[in-house]
């Protein structure tokens, strides 16, 4: 019996300990508005790190159509307010990151691109064959790009042409703390608000990334944390000066290469004084989809975004992202 005794246990010992060990994390992504998206809005979740010493880089991609409308008050009329959002984005983001004595230092490049794009046509086709309502999108012109908000009769806001280029860069600085890695980040003004691939100003972000309950085949994330926002070149009569952000999310292990994740990501308004919800509403994004595991150092992300608080989030974001350890 003991011949057999003793290695078993340590087996036993091996796929628990291997088991525990499953710790998911959240997707990098956050809320790709149009008017959103260039305040450096924090990911969350990603209570990870490079062993000390180690690289890590990644390349993400968020693809991105919108499409809302609303007025309100009597057109031209002191006080009132009308905007279309009607664009396809597409944010390829360049990360890197490095873990020195347990700090870990991060840095994240953002290239933008606003255009009509093509994919107006596959999302009316999928609300017909769902029965979900388009919000109107099949009344509008197809692979149209029109971004373009009034206060007063007066055009604050008006990108009718393709536009892209640089966003707001950020650099981070981390330390994991038992289950939890707390975050700041800076972001910096390399954007350009009049194309909206940036807002024209600077900022930063402190979260607080963390694992919560898990067992040998599920396991939750989520973050908490603070976004701050300088004086900037967007609305800057508008704009707030920090918003509250935070996650909650959940993964399955399917396949020892492969997670079903969804992820729940929410944060105050970041604009106020308007009655439309596309500029001062908070928003809610559900994020669902998975992580394969190409090798022991690499991972896939892929996942789709969806809006359950209508016009303060996209219709539809498609979420990739590639991770390498070193």
């Amino acid at each position: 019996m003991r011949d057999w005794l003793l290695p078993t246990l340590l087996s036993a010992t091996f796929i628990i300990g291997t088991a525990q060990a499953y710790e998911p994390v959240g997707f990098s992504h956050s809320n790709q508005h149009l008017l959103m998206q260039v305040h450096g809005l924090p990911e969350l979740g990603r209570a990870v790190a490079p062993e000390a010493g180690g690289l890590g880089w990644g390349l993400d991609v968020d693809w991105t159509s919108e499409y809302t409308t609303d007025t309100s008050g009597t057109a031209g009329a002191p006080g009132s307010e009308s905007i279309v959002l009607d664009a396809e984005s597409v944010r390829v983001a360049l990360r890197g990151a490095v873990n020195l004595s347990g700090w870990l230092l991060e840095a994240n490049i953002p290239y933008v691109t606003h255009t009509g794009g093509g994919l107006d046509g596959f999302i009316d086709d999928w609300h017909d064959f769902t029965g979900l309502p388009g919000g109107g999108r099949d009344q509008a012109p197809r692979d149209r790009l029109l971004v373009r908000y009034e206060r007063d009769g007066q055009a604050v806001i008006d990108l009718q042409q393709a536009t892209g280029g640089i966003g707001d860069i950020q650099l981070g600085l981390a330390r994991p703390v038992g289950r939890t890695v707390v975050r700041l980040a800076v972001k910096l003004p390399t954007g350009d608000a009049d194309k909206l691939t940036g807002s024209g100003g600077a900022g930063g972000s402190m979260t607080v990334d963390f694992r919560g309950p898990s067992g040998t085949w599920w396991g939750t994330f989520g973050g908490v944390g603070a976004l701050v926002m300088a004086d900037g070149d967007l609305l800057p009569s508008q704009q707030r000066r920090w918003a509250g952000v935070g996650s909650l999310g959940l993964a399955l292990r399917l396949h020892e290469r492969l997670d079903a994740k969804v992820e729940v990501y929410g944060h105050t308004p970041l604009y106020q004084d308007s009655a439309l919800g596309q500029v001062a509403r908070g928003a809610l994004v559900i994020t669902t989809g998975g992580a394969l595991r190409l090798s022991e150092t690499t991972t896939l992300d892929f996942a789709v975004a969806e809006n359950p608080v209508a016009k303060s989030s996209p219709d539809v974001s498609f979420h990739f992202a590639l991770r390498h350890a070193i």
